[in-house]
Parts: structure tokens; C-alpha cells; sequence
């Protein structure tokens, strides 16, 4: 059996995967990646390596470390490695527009969005776009933080004028519709191998930090996916819905391997996919209140060791 190495920047969250890795008698390789070399003349060792790199590394500090994993993968696949979740997963995982035109290609709806590089520009393209009530978020942002929802123009200009406004981490701003649930709350459909997992859904009441990681670095003292939080809820009602084969088909034709894609049904029953989280987690609390047999980490350290296993 070969080695595993996860490739990551949030020791945090490799946590629960350790465990199942253990229980099934693995220990992974982990492979902090913030700063340093890549020896790109060596050969780097036969081993399954995933990707677990993160658009929000920057809110824990690790600003270059997606552009050093891309560096990184190109390395690995330039010597055919096994790579989970590749250079072209982490180019999604970094530019919503591409996650939205890969989205369409596969069949999928996805929300009306504009992309605004520059603060200045922001009204102009939000009076092109005319459709209020509207969100602005940052094409970069991380567990749904700095997303903002505006019901007029004048709205949006009092938001600009703000003197402690941050800048996205890329410049890049996206306008788009705002999708009207038809109930509070999100659906997150979770894929290992390519192949469906659950859905679970996320209570969306109390604003947009939608991370279901057990829990959060430090410094997010109010994220609401910690052991208590109630805002998860594992589902069946999409298992057999047509949404989830037209998922599983854009995940081969993008080369994602493990992913959490995130969905919202308006009041008239559509489905609109608007998150492609290629570095996904796991609420393991809703997993426990709905006593689902496969959970995602242990579908997860399944998967990894039967591809360390070939």
C-alpha cells in the first residue's frame, strides 16, 4: 500500500479525518503548505496525494498558499502522481466564474452573476444588472463571510462608503440575483469518488457562515458549526432527485474527486447551484442525529485508502 499525503493548510480540520484514517489501522502523511520550496527537478515519491487547499486560507493567514499547492500539483502531476482533487480543481475552487461556467456546461442552473474587479465600478454594474434585491460577495471569501444582500442602490452606495470595508482578497467582486428559498435554509450535497454521500441542510435564519466544519480556527468565535449547533440537518429528500445524477456527471467532466456543492430551491421548486467547495468537510454532530452508516470522513478515508491500495 502506498503512502497518503494530505496536502493542507488547517490542522484543524484533519482532525476527524485522522481519526477514521485510525481507526482502519492508516496514518497519513500531512503536508503543511503556507511557505517554501518546491524541488521541481526531483521526483517526488509514489504516494496518493490529496489536495485538501482551501480559498479561505487567507482568513487564517496562509495568504500564497493556494498559488504554492498549484505549484505544488504541478509538480506531482508533471511526474503522473495520484492527485486528489488536481491543478484544474483548485483552479475551480478559486473563481466562482468558473465553477458557474463548468456548472452550465453540465446542465446545472445557476444564479445570474456579474464579476466587478475594482470598488469604484460597483455601482455602475449593479445599475446594469437591475435586479434588486441583489448579494455582493467576494469572488474570494470563505465560509460565506462578507456576503451582503441590498434591496436598492442606495443601499449599496451607504455599504461602499464604509471607511472599515475590506476589499476582496483578488480584487474581484461578484454581483448576484438574489434566489428567494422557498424555505430558510440551503442544501449541501456532499460526493466522495465522484459518487453521492448525503445532503444535508443548512438553516440559513441567522446569516450566511455556512462552513460545516465541527469547528472553526480560533479567531471565528461565532461560527455556528461548532458541537452544538443545530443548524445541520442530514436529508434524504434529494437521494433521488435528478439534481444529484446531474452533479455527479459535472464532477467527471471537471475532474473533481471530493466535493460539497451547494444548491438553493426558490418558491417555484427550482434548483439553483451557486458553491462548488472542493475542500469539504463535515458536520459530524448531524451525522450522529440522523445515524447515517456512511459518513463523509470514513467515505473519505475509505476512498483514500482504496486508491493507496491499487
Amino acid at each position: 500500500m502506498r503512502d497518503i499525503v494530505i496536502i493542507h493548510e488547517n490542522d484543524e480540520w484533519l482532525v476527524p479525518l485522522r481519526e477514521e484514517l485510525r481507526q482502519r489501522g492508516v496514518t497519513a502523511n500531512e503536508w503543511f503548505l503556507d511557505s517554501g520550496p518546491v524541488p521541481f527537478t526531483q521526483t517526488p515519491a509514489d504516494a496518493v496525494y490529496y489536495n485538501r487547499m482551501s480559498a479561505s486560507s487567507h482568513t487564517r493567514g496562509h495568504r500564497f498558499a493556494p498559488e504554492l499547492t498549484k505549484a505544488v500539483l504541478t509538480w506531482l502531476e508533471n511526474h503522473d502522481r495520484t492527485v486528489v482533487n488536481p491543478t484544474q480543481v483548485l483552479a475551480l475552487e478559486v473563481c466562482k466564474l468558473s465553477q458557474y461556467a463548468a456548472l452550465q456546461r453540465a446542465g446545472l442552473k445557476v444564479p445570474k452573476t456579474h464579476a466587478v474587479v475594482g470598488k469604484e465600478h460597483l455601482i455602475v454594474a449593479a445599475e446594469v444588472f437591475d435586479q434588486w434585491p441583489l448579494i455582493v460577495k467576494p469572488n474570494r471569501g470563505g465560509k460565506g463571510l462578507g456576503v451582503q444582500r441590498f434591496d436598492s442602490i442606495a443601499d449599496l452606495t451607504a455599504y461602499l462608503e464604509r471607511e472599515d470595508l475590506d476589499e476582496p482578497l483578488d480584487g474581484t467582486w461578484l454581483l448576484q440575483e438574489y434566489i428567494q428559498p422557498r424555505e430558510p435554509f440551503i442544501t449541501r450535497a456532499e460526493f466522495v469518488g465522484r459518487r453521492f454521500v448525503y445532503t444535508v441542510q443548512v438553516n440559513t435564519e441567522d446569516g450566511f457562515e455556512l462552513c460545516p466544519a465541527d469547528n472553526c480556527s480560533i479567531e471565528d468565535q461565532f461560527c455556528p458549526t461548532d458541537q452544538q449547533s443545530n443548524k445541520f440537518t442530514i436529508t434524504q429528500r434529494f437521494d433521488q432527485h435528478e439534481i444529484i445524477d446531474a452533479l455527479e456527471n459535472f464532477l467527471h467532466q471537471t475532474g473533481i474527486d471530493v466535493a460539497g456543492i451547494e444548491f438553493i430551491e426558490n418558491a417555484q421548486g427550482e434548483l439553483f447551484v451557486y458553491d462548488v467547495n472542493t475542500n469539504t468537510n463535515y458536520n459530524q454532530p448531524a451525522e450522529q442525529r440522523a445515524e447515517v452508516s456512511d459518513t463523509g470522513m470514513g467515505a473519505l478515508a475509505d476512498y483514500l485508502i482504496g486508491l493507496a491500495s491499487k
